[in-house]
């Protein structure tokens, strides 16, 4: 599967996870301009984009963040996503 390459952040979360679920409501309610783009560790995108980014099988539980081709992880990508958000946090 072919990924269209564009510079609007992907947030990567487990979709079957309570807390990354909220996680992603949070971002949504400060993200008024739609800066970020979500998806599902489960789909078969977030799959292809695992494999061309190569990322191993045990960051799929975690908060992925790529931007402009770079990988963040886990509380490295919550503290880009932060920095990106308006309103209060």
């Amino acid at each position: 599967m072919k990924v269209k390459k564009d510079n609007q952040p992907i947030i990567m979360f487990d979709g079957i996870c309570n807390v990354c679920n909220h996680w992603v409501q949070f971002v949504i309610k400060r993200d008024p301009k739609g800066i970020f783009k979500f998806l599902s560790l489960q789909s078969d995108l977030a799959c292809s984009l695992i494999t061309d980014h190569t990322l191993n099988n045990k960051q799929l539980d975690s908060i992925i963040l790529i931007d402009k081709d770079q990988i963040y992880t886990e509380s490295t990508a919550i503290l880009h996503i932060i920095n990106k958000l308006t309103g209060p946090i």
